[in-house]
């Protein structure tokens, strides 16, 4: 009921948006083996299929035809096609297992970077997805999400309230951030993105999004605690699109929420169930140049697909 009267308390902001602009829902993707669930030894002695039960949380894109998906509950990778096959499985790099692989994204030069959020460090796989070497970072970090930007690879340092800025080669060059609640400093970051101007950073206990420069100077805030529209319980993922405006998963609301650059709040989409258009617990999120929206929809182990219609 308490979810109910969250979502009930939302609607009273969508219908004056929802004329102008509206998102559909395209399809649902789940991550899966060709041919159906894999069974391993055990299930196969116990007559039980094991099936992967993924739970994705980040993604990314890895050229026009497949995504890199992390499950930061299941300590695995996953390279899947666009209809959610897998195609490669990573749960142990040089003989150490994964333990929480949360953050995902690729350079310019096609390499593929995970961060495993228990054990620290930013992992580097080549555009074949083979091992080319961990970015050493602070022993007591515990980085989460990452971005590449204007040569520079951000990882979000979650358990010290800031930003580890690495070079291409994996070298710390700066940092930025505190623990706080003014302009600038964070509670418990998590997600982040970027585009050309700026990164946009999940300051999740503080329920807001920060916008800085590449530099790391604080530019604005988006958002705030509460049960309205723009207001945040408990956010998430974090995207921007080719026009600037901000989408952010709120695993509390189960739905997306979009703003433009200046903070104002859009509309949203999503609420809390199973069938299409629904989220359970959703965490992250990726828009395309084409308005193609995908989403983590973590606990119902999936991930959705929608558009933004324009002028609907």
């Amino acid at each position: 009921m308490k979810r109910l009267a969250t979502f009930l308390c939302l609607c009273a902001f969508v219908p004056l948006w929802l004329n102008s602009q509206s998102v559909e829902h395209l399809r649902n993707i789940e991550i899966k083996y060709k041919g159906g669930m894999k069974t391993s030894v055990k299930s196969f002695l116990f007559g039980k299929k094991n099936g992967e039960q993924v739970k994705p949380y980040a993604l990314c894109r890895l050229g026009p035809d497949r995504l890199c998906v992390t499950d930061a509950v299941n300590g695995a990778v996953y390279i899947i096609d666009a209809e959610g096959f897998i195609k490669k499985k990573i749960t142990r790099v040089k003989g150490i297992r994964l333990v929480s692989p949360v953050g995902v994204c690729t350079d310019d030069r096609d390499n593929l970077y995970i961060s495993d959020s228990t054990r620290g460090g930013i992992i580097r796989f080549d555009p074949g997805y083979r091992f080319e070497g961990v970015f050493a970072a602070p022993s007591d970090s515990r980085i989460t999400g990452i971005v590449f930007s204007n040569a520079v690879f951000y990882g979000v340092d979650t358990l010290n309230h800031r930003v580890l800025c690495f070079d291409r080669d994996g070298s710390l060059e700066f940092t930025f951030g505190k623990r706080g609640t003014g302009n600038g400093e964070f509670n418990f970051p998590t997600h982040i993105c970027a585009d050309n101007d700026f990164i946009y950073i999940t300051d999740a206990m503080n329920f807001r999004v920060q916008i800085f420069d590449h530099k790391g100077a604080f530019v604005r805030v988006i958002g705030s605690w509460g049960r309205g529209g723009g207001n945040f319980s408990k956010p998430k993922g974090v995207a921007v699109d080719k026009k600037n405006r901000v989408f952010v998963t709120d695993a509390m609301f189960d739905n997306v929420q979009i703003f433009n650059r200046e903070g104002r709040f859009l509309y949203f989409f999503g609420e809390a169930g199973h069938r299409d258009g629904e989220f359970w617990m959703p965490m992250g999120i990726m828009v395309g140049g084409d308005n193609t929206i995908w989403v983590a929809d973590t606990y119902n182990n999936r991930l959705q697909v929608f558009t933004l219609l324009e002028d609907a």
